[in-house]
């Protein structure tokens, strides 16, 4: 049609440029369709090559044509001469800064991916005659200073003829000229922009993402990526300062909000890109080998591995920037294998098995698309020889399946808690003023689920019963994000399919009108259902949910399903709601509920202290390395003994009692441990089993039992149930006035003194019961002790302190002893037991006006002992202060 000609002729129409005002935007809507016309098209590009003197002249329009005219291709990028270049840099010098002229500069150095070395060479040479008009640096400290200020005032970015944007593309260009190993245009770039200037900028706390892209980018290609070597950043400790800044950026881009429309974007790019780029170039570096650099900082090459770890194990990046990070954190690892470097064992395993998966996935899907391509008779004749590789096949489809499982889990979870908005409005599936509505607005659906849940148990459907005793729950979950950007679209396209428009408004408008109402009262608002969650848990309490979890407990058909109705009950009670609370307490006192319903739990006390006697094991390091060696270490133990009775040393009948125990619990302990080596010679799961389950069954051997860790929902339901001070339940967990009763408050003072070895810590033994996998589990049953004692609940303080198990003895040893070797590497979890156990004593004395169960406790805690604990746990804690403080302290 030759349209291109026809707006040609059209631009070369005379006219005043600054009073004719329509006809200045008739020309820049002439422009843009010129390159429109060439955006991706080869031959349109070559047509208009042929105008090209047209456009050069000073203008924004005729640049911006200019640069569509070569954009992303080789032939015309390699046919510029001199004279178009030198007209662009004198644009700049006589009509202004802005950053089209450097974007054609920056079009022409680089096309379809491939660097221009003679664009490159010439734009270099125009660029370092040129004067400050055109290379704008901030390279003083007071220039320095405006482009902090320009940093700071500049956010929005919008404005392209700000100085802040030039001097970003300025440094881009640079990048752009020393890209593929130029040493003419390196050298020259060297004294432009130094390194102390890149390390004092891109460091500099208000340095914005798009400038740290820009010189981080120019310091790869000018100073790293290299043909000759550039000592400095070999031999300084600029890059490492770099590498501290990067580590920042990391740690930003991992704890950003899950809210993908206000996520930074640009400085995401950056970390996954420009900064993975650099730091695999550096450490890939020939150079780089001769470093000693990298010895002198290994905790902030153990820090990269693992800020690069955390980025890949986000769920923002996309495929080409997980690329980019798992050939960084392959990079880093294969280096510290090489120079020895120590890397945490559990970060090198989480590692080495994300980089051996991910290179199973590529080199499978390399071998099945090659395998696509071949002809069907090879695929016949090589069927023979294909049979017995169903290993490999099998890997194959595991390997897929796991990435496959990942992307879609995040989808799968976000439409089944669609399920839980229609719970929350069911009504608005059906038409206004129909029978069904009206029914659902009164709860008769909820009330007729819970109903028909109890048929599930009687009916043996225990898979859908636990399935709705989980989606009874999430009615009270506080997440509203499920599967980041992409599962909430999912769940909006949903829930506008199964509602219409106006009723999604309409929960809109509700849920903003009660979010001002309800934040004044400080009561949690659940945004999905539109009210409090106090509200939620009092709506299916009426609706039966607490009747349904107490005869769940009664009957308890299955262990799973006992856990998941305790699950529901701590739901809701969660929060401290006394309407729950009092409706369990109806429940309870019906006739005959109470003693069959804490029968239950008695007997998973009781079963759970018997698991903890037959499986208890200890903390021995040293002894378990070769057969024979308890015989020996027997024999040596009772020598020491009779010489120690031989030197005049009276052992206290106490401590006798104490070794005698712990002496017990090691012999059990080295017998399930002969146990477990003689399962050696059992056969070994097949290939199959293996993958499905191999490795999770080796790591369960470390885990506690689950007769043992049922123990935990159990105990935080009993906190909940007290929770608040309520004593007419603190007094019912002690005594429920039956033919029968059960005393759990003693029954779970019980459980932890049999969990923590039922030893006063007299010998400092109290360390070898409790560690990192039971740990959780003795807090959880602190701080149900303390629920039945706050308020105060004067019998359950007593009945705590003066039981027979002398169970106060081992929480006063918490308190006052070490715990090792558990605190050797988690003193958090040390401090976190020690601050709980206080709190228990303190409830057991707290408002009582005798001093009997303050006598009790210290019984076996003089005040020097509690003031010597003290300050030894604040030594531990922080190790670099003076060891005499400590002594004064405990000299006063």
């Amino acid at each position: 049609m030759g349209a291109h000609a026809v707006v040609l002729d059209l631009l070369q129409i005379p006219y005043q440029k600054k009073a004719d005002v329509r006809m200045e935007k008739l020309m820049k809507m002439a422009h843009g369709f010129l390159q429109e016309f060439c955006r991706g098209n080869h031959p349109n590009q070559a047509l208009m090559h042929g105008s090209l003197d047209l456009f050069l002249d000073k203008g924004i329009n005729n640049a911006r044509t200019s640069r569509a005219i070569f954009q992303d291709n080789t032939r015309l990028c390699n046919e510029v001469t001199e004279p178009v270049i030198q007209h662009f840099v004198r644009c700049i010098e006589t009509h202004e800064r802005h950053v089209e002229y450097l974007r054609f500069l920056q079009t022409i150095v680089k096309a379809e991916g491939a660097y221009i070395r003679k664009c490159q060479d010439m734009v270099m040479q125009e660029l370092s005659l040129a004067g400050e008009d055109v290379l704008l640096f901030y390279n003083d400290k007071q220039s320095f200073e405006a482009l902090v200020e320009l940093m700071c005032a500049e956010r929005s970015r919008a404005d392209e003829r700000s100085p802040l944007l030039y001097h970003i593309n300025l440094v881009k260009l640079l990048a752009s000229c020393t890209e593929g190993k130029n040493v003419y245009t390196e050298i020259k770039c060297h004294s432009l922009l130094p390194l102390d200037d890149i390390v004092r900028v891109v460091t500099h706390q208000d340095c914005l993402a798009e400038v740290k892209d820009a010189y981080v980018s120019f310091l790869n290609h000018c100073y790293i990526d290299t043909e000759v070597e550039m000592k400095e950043i070999y031999t300084s400790d600029h890059i490492w300062r770099l590498f501290e800044s990067f580590l920042v950026d990391m740690g930003l881009v991992c704890n950003a909000t899950s809210d993908r429309k206000h996520a930074d974007v640009l400085l995401e790019r950056y970390v996954t890109e420009t900064v993975m780029t650099v730091i695999t170039n550096f450490f890939n570096s020939p150079f780089s080998d001769q470093s000693s650099t990298v010895q002198a900082h290994q905790p902030v090459f153990v820090r990269l591995l693992q800020g690069s770890f955390r980025v890949l194990n986000c769920d923002w990046p996309n495929p080409q920037q997980k690329y980019q990070v798992e050939n960084c954190i392959r990079t880093l690892s294969d280096i510290a294998k090489s120079r020895g470097i120590a890397i945490p064992v559990d970060l090198d395993t989480q590692i080495t098995t994300k980089i051996n998966r991910a290179t199973t996935l590529v080199r499978t899907s390399t071998r099945w698309l090659l395998a696509s391509r071949t002809s069907k008779r090879d695929s016949v004749s090589s069927g023979a020889t294909g049979l017995g590789d169903y290993k490999s096949i099998i890997e194959g489809l595991q390997d897929i399946v796991y990435i496959l499982e990942g992307q879609l889990r995040p989808l799968v979870q976000a439409e089944l808690s669609v399920l839980v908005d229609v719970l929350h409005r069911p009504e608005l599936l059906f038409p206004p003023n129909t029978e069904a509505r009206r029914k659902c607005e009164s709860g008769g659906f909820i009330s007729k689920l819970i109903k028909h849940t109890e048929r599930l148990v009687e009916e043996k459907e225990e898979t859908l019963c636990i399935k709705v005793l989980q989606t009874l729950k999430e009615m009270m979950s506080v997440v509203d994000g499920y599967g980041g950007e992409k599962g909430e679209e999912l769940r909006q396209t949903l829930l506008t399919r199964y509602y219409s428009k106006s009723n999604l408004r309409h929960r809109e408008g509700a849920t903003g009108k009660r979010d001002k109402r309800e934040c004044r009262a400080g009561m949690m608002i659940l945004s999905r259902a539109e009210t409090t969650l106090q509200e939620v848990q009092c709506h299916l309490d009426n609706e039966g949910a607490t009747s349904l979890v107490v005869q769940l407990i009664i009957k308890s058909p299955s262990q799973t399903i006992f856990l998941e109705s305790v699950s529901l009950g701590i739901a809701l009670l969660e929060g401290g709601n006394t309407d729950i609370q009092a409706s369990f307490y109806e429940q309870l006192t019906e006739e005959g509920r109470s003693e069959v319903f804490f029968k239950v739990f008695f007997d998973k006390m009781t079963e759970a202290q018997t698991e903890i006697k037959a499986t208890v094991t200890v903390n021995m390091t040293d002894g378990f390395s070769r057969p024979g060696v308890e015989k020996e270490e027997s024999r040596d133990d009772s020598h020491k003994k009779h010489k120690a009775k031989q030197n005049g040393r009276a052992i206290p009948e106490e401590l006798s009692h104490q070794m005698e125990d712990a002496a017990l619990q090691t012999r059990q302990a080295l017998a399930q441990l002969q146990r477990s080596r003689s399962e050696d010679d059992i056969p070994k799961p097949t290939f199959m089993e293996d993958l499905e389950g191999g490795k999770e069954k080796k790591d369960d051997k470390k885990m506690i039992s689950s007769a043992i860790s049922v123990m935990q929902p159990i105990l935080r339901f009993l906190q909940l149930l007290c929770e608040n001070h309520n004593r007419d339940l603190q007094q019912y967990l002690r005594s429920q006035n039956r033919k029968t009763n059960y005393n759990l408050v003693c029954e779970t003072l019980q459980f932890l003194d049999c969990i923590c070895g039922s030893t006063t810590g007299g010998l400092g033994l109290l360390g070898l019961y409790i560690n990192e996998n039971n740990v959780k589990l003795i807090n959880q049953a602190l701080e149900t002790l303390t629920e039945y004692c706050q308020g105060p609940c004067h019998e359950n303080q007593n009945a705590i302190a003066f039981h027979e198990s002398n169970g106060i003895n081992i929480v006063t040893a918490l308190v006052l002893n070490d715990i090792n070797p558990l605190g050797e590497h988690r003193m958090d979890l040390v401090l976190e037991l020690k601050n709980n156990a206080s709190k228990l004593l303190l409830a057991i004395m707290e408002s009582r006006h005798d001093s009997e169960n303050a006598e009790k406790i210290l019984y076996n805690m003089s005040p020097k002992q509690l003031v010597d604990s003290i300050g030894h746990t604040y030594y531990l804690t922080d190790p670099n202060e003076e060891r005499d403080e400590l002594e004064k302290v405990g000299r006063h």
